[in-house]
């Protein structure tokens, strides 16, 4: 007989992903068509995808460097309220309670994050794999799945990695500088890559014509934004 007291109303903060123009120029000597029956071509057009995929993998970690990014890095990720998507986790060091302070970090107030990676530089994860126990036992194992990913083994607890040269080694960065955000932790799927368009690779031999130069050009127009709340702990 009496009224039931209300819930409060749910809010929502939304992401924006808005396009953003990646691009590679890569000039050619035009007489390479001339030498013997290797697939230069192919070749240089594969080089300018990994170099465009490089690129939007630096874009996904730090954004595109604008005061007001059209594209977010997992280290800059806002809602439109102007308010940080990923959680922090503050470090001095890498000891041996660094998976435990991260993985305690990643999730809800309830629960704790499935599905994370971790993503590091490589001299980070260097760094991880020299700590010892009192034994001399190492207390981290790296058990390598290909030349930059693998799986930490803390104790039976494992965690995949990924080595990311964007990142900056937690030894590198200072107090209060510039970049201060080292590693990554979270599940990738909670970064949503918008590809606005496929990526286009062409030959162009008018622009250096006069210097005999073939031009390759790519291009592709992405945008990216974390898209869970906390989705990463940085």
């Amino acid at each position: 007989g009496t009224l039931r007291t209300g819930g409060s109303d749910p809010t929502f903060a939304y992401s924006e992903i808005r396009p953003y123009e990646v691009n590679v120029t890569q000039f050619v000597d035009r007489n390479i068509a001339n030498l013997t029956a290797v697939p230069y071509y192919a070749c240089i057009q594969n080089m300018a995808l990994k170099a465009m995929r490089r690129q939007v993998a630096k874009l996904i970690v730090n954004g595109d460097g604008q005061g007001s990014p059209d594209m977010y890095g997992i280290k800059n990720a806002k809602n439109k309220q102007g308010n940080n998507i990923f959680a922090t986790l503050h470090v001095s060091s890498i000891d041996e309670n660094i998976m435990d302070d991260l993985y305690y970090e990643y999730g809800s107030d309830e629960a704790c994050g499935e599905n994370a990676y971790l993503y590091l530089h490589k001299k980070d994860l260097k760094a991880m794999g020299k700590l010892r126990n009192g034994d001399k036992q190492k207390i981290f194992k790296m058990n390598r799945i290909t030349a930059n990913e693998g799986v930490i083994d803390d104790s039976g607890s494992t965690t995949p990695y990924g080595i990311m040269r964007d990142l900056t080694p937690l030894s590198e960065s200072v107090a209060g500088g510039a970049d201060i955000q080292t590693m990554l932790y979270g599940d990738p799927t909670n970064y949503l890559l918008g590809l606005f368009g496929g990526y286009t690779i062409r030959v162009d031999e008018s622009y250096k014509a006069g210097e005999r130069l073939t031009t390759i050009l790519g291009d592709l127009m992405v945008g990216g934004n974390l898209v869970v709340d906390k989705g990463f702990v940085v």
